[in-house]
Formats: structure tokens, C-alpha cells, sequence
């Protein structure tokens, strides 16, 4: 999964636990026409699945990572205590034998799983879910990984990255910054890191991409923004990446945007912005299809599938409310997140049907 903020696996815990209240500013109600119709009853070109009615004896979850297979990877809460899950082939299985969360997964076969446990940043591999990998060095978490088992995220507040035998490899802190986090990395290795003053969304941010040769690009904000976030990285296509995530003027005006960079020369070659305000780019396709959410006002959300020109609302499972998405596959065909029930956060899964 990728926060908005750099938060610590602290606060990220309290966010659902307590059903993510406070975690976004409000913002202004949409404003393109395509996410401001649709709604539950606008179901045609997707189909939804609650994965936290599968997870036996969870209370609450939230779905922070998809694969191409449309297994889907998150964490969930019994009683006081988190733990990770994954679905795959559409059962529930435990990852680990405790509490822990699990943060994003890759493609593959067998597919990764990365997160958190004990304090920890662990790997975990589908093949066998039970045991656990921990990665160098405590008081940390793996956000993303690739199909190599490579893996990017934090150690402290510093941004880190992880080879596929568990060793760890320190990312430098730009000047001005004093926070860093990995959020995702493509199997060719290159990443996108998230940096920062503080853990508040009003602080100034920076996203940037760090290349497979080391060097690091800033994404800088558009027109007279401050703050910049990246959340996804698709492939390389064609010679290309696309970055998923947002431009933002202010702590209350935020916008998804979607970056295309040179995988090689680091040129970023079109900025890509979607004009609703209150939106957030969460995953990316490699079409360079994006899923994110808006925040619409306070404690109210709206999902929504962006390709192009086209704008899909993504409602909830029946008896949902306030869907936000989190994770995108590769191949654009899922999505995931968490939608809400009552007041009890649910993980879920969209399979999107149109092409």
C-alpha cells in the first residue's frame, strides 16, 4: 500500500485500527463530470469483491496491494492486534504466525509480499506463506517489491532499499529533507522514493524516481504547487515509466497526476493531471491507466479508475460506503483498497471488466 504521508508503522497502524479517520485533509466535491455521476448503482465496466468478509476473524482490513493473478495483499485487525493477509486463488492465507502487515506484493510466480513484523521489514513469498524473511536492520517497513524479490521502503526515518538476498542498501536524503521513504519499485529496479520535513501532509513533500543506474530524479509540482507524492511506478514500456500520485497547491488542494519519465535518461517527458480537486493517484498500470480516490469532504471518499480521457467511478461492494483505492496490477485489470461498512473498514477488490 502507499500512504500519502511518510508515516511510521505506528501511525499507519492507529489509521486502521480507527477505520483511517484523520489521515486526509477535506477537500472540495469533485468537479469533472465523470466522478461526479456514478456511485454505487454506476456498477457497469467492473465487478467488486469484499475480501474482508473472507478473512476469518477479521474485524476490520484493508486491502493494500494486487497482483495480475488478482491476488490481493493487506492487513487486518482482531481485537487490538494487526495482522497480514493475502488472498490468492480467492482463500485467505495467513502470512507469518503473528501480527505483522503486509504493504504491497510483485508479480510472479511464486509472487512477494512485503510489509512489517516485529518491527521489522520483512519479505514473505506465496510459495510458502507461513515463513518469514527478515530484511537488514530493525524499526522499519518494505513497501514495494519486484518479481527479483527486491524491495524498497523505510529504516527509521530513513528511505531504504533491500537486495533479494535481504541486504540493504542506504538511499540518500536530499538536501532540505529529512524523511524518506521507497513506495515502489519495477523489475528493472527503478523506484519511486517520497521525501520530506515531517509526517504531515501539510509539510512540503517531494516525490522522485530513482533510476537503476543510482541517480535520482526529482517529479517536481505543477505550475505554482508545493508539494509533490508518488505512490506507484508501472514498467518500463517502450522505454518509459509511469509514475502514479499528486500535485498539490496546498494542504486542502490536492490533485492526482500522472508523471512519464525516460527510464534511462531520467527526462520527464509529459505530466499528465487530472483536474478534480481533492484526487489522489494511488497505482498505475503499465497502459499508464491510474486508480486513486478523492476526498470529497470530511470523512467521505470516492474510488475512481483514470485511463486517458476516461474517468470510472469505482463504487463499493453492496452495503459499502466510502470505497478509497490503493493498489493497481500491472496489466490494469485490478484494483484495491478498502470500502466501509458500518463503521468497520473492508477490504476489497475490483476486477475491471472493460478494456
Amino acid at each position: 500500500m502507499k500512504r500519502l504521508t511518510i508515516t511510521s508503522a505506528g501511525v499507519a497502524l492507529l489509521a486502521l485500527v480507527g477505520a483511517c479517520a484523520g489521515e486526509l485533509p477535506s477537500a472540495a466535491a469533485p468537479t469533472d463530470p465523470e466522478l461526479a455521476k456514478g456511485g454505487p448503482t454506476a456498477s457497469a465496466g467492473y465487478t467488486t469483491l469484499n475480501v474482508g468478509a473472507l478473512i476469518p476473524g477479521s474485524q476490520s482490513s484493508q486491502a493494500n496491494g494486487v497482483n495480475d493473478a488478482g491476488d490481493v495483499v493487506g492487513s487486518y485487525s482482531s481485537g487490538s492486534t494487526l495482522y497480514p493477509f493475502a488472498l490468492v486463488s480467492g482463500a485467505a492465507v495467513p502470512l507469518g504466525s503473528g501480527p505483522g502487515m503486509a504493504w504491497g506484493m510483485s508479480n510472479g510466480n511464486p509472487a512477494f509480499v512485503v510489509g512489517s513484523a516485529a518491527g521489522t521489514p520483512v519479505r514473505w513469498s506465496l510459495a510458502a506463506p507461513t515463513q518469514v524473511t527478515h530484511l537488514a536492520l530493525t524499526g522499519g517497513a518494505a513497501k514495494g517489491v519486484n518479481t527479483g524479490g527486491v524491495a524498497v521502503g523505510y529504516l527509521g526515518a530513513s528511505a531504504a532499499m533491500w537486495l533479494a538476498d535481504g541486504s540493504h542498501i542506504a538511499i540518500a536524503t536530499p538536501s532540505g529533507y529529512t524523511r524518506g521513504e521507497g513506495r515502489g519499485i519495477n523489475d528493472a529496479g527503478v523506484a519511486v522514493f517520497q521525501f520530506g520535513v515531517s509526517a504531515s501532509e501539510t509539510a512540503v513533500n517531494r516525490a522522485y524516481v530513482r533510476l537503476a543506474s543510482g541517480t535520482s530524479i526529482e517529479l517536481p509540482p505543477v505550475g505554482t504547487d508545493v508539494t509533490t507524492y508518488a505512490n506507484d511506478i508501472s514498467e518500463i514500456v517502450n522505454g518509459s515509466v509511469y509514475v502514479a500520485g499528486s500535485t498539490r497547491a496546498s494542504n486542502l488542494v490536492s490533485r492526482s497526476v500522472r508523471w512519464t519519465v525516460d527510464a534511462f535518461s531520467g527526462a520527464i517527458l509529459a505530466t499528465a493531471v487530472l483536474s478534480t480537486t481533492g484526487s489522489h493517484g494511488l497505482g498505475v498500470s503499465d497502459a499508464g491507466g491510474i486508480a486513486g480516490f478523492v476526498d470529497i469532504s470530511s470523512f467521505r471518499f470516492s474510488s475512481y479508475l483514470w485511463r486517458g480521457t476516461s474517468v470510472l467511478t469505482l463504487g463499493p461492494p453492496k452495503g459499502g460506503k466510502d470505497p478509497r483505492a490503493w493498489a493497481m496490477s500491472r496489466s490494469g485489470q485490478y484494483v484495491a483498497g478498502q470500502t466501509f461498512v458500518g463503521t468497520a473498514s473492508q477490504a476489497v477488490r475490483w476486477t475491471i471488466t472493460t478494456p
